[in-house]
Order: structure tokens, then sequence, then C-alpha cells
């Protein structure tokens, strides 16, 4: 009973979730290049640099999605 159940509802949470997946990144092809946008005084504040990597970039930088010029 609840593998009847249970697999049809993971099925279908797979296919909602990568068409929601599919969708997001649809948008991003819309949006201005990174280097274009808007950048706000309170975006990317450094207090002190991070323990990692060049001190600049969080764990989590992903270089596609997060942008920061160069100063």
């Amino acid at each position: 009973m609840t593998g009847s159940v249970a697999v049809p509802c993971l099925i279908v949470a797979s296919i909602n979730a990568y068409n929601l997946w599919v969708e997001h990144w649809n948008h991003w092809d819309h949006m201005p290049p990174l280097e274009e946008r808007v950048q706000y005084p309170y975006m990317n504040i450094r207090n002190k640099k991070f323990p990692f990597g060049d001190g600049d970039k969080t764990l989590f930088w992903n270089p596609k999605v997060n942008y920061k010029p160069e100063d």
C-alpha cells in the first residue's frame, strides 16, 4: 500500500521540481549580464576576509550567478 502511494507521489514531485528548475534558469536568459546590473551600496559588504579561498568570495560562490566588481 505504501509503495503504491509513495512512488507515484515521488514521481509527480520530481517532475514538478524539474519543471520549476528549468523555468528558473529560463528567466536568467532574459536578465542583463552580471556586469551590467546595478550595484547597490549594501551588496557584497566585507567587514573581514573569509578564512578560505582569496578571502573575498563566500564558500558557495558561483561566478555564473554571483558578481562582485573588482575595486
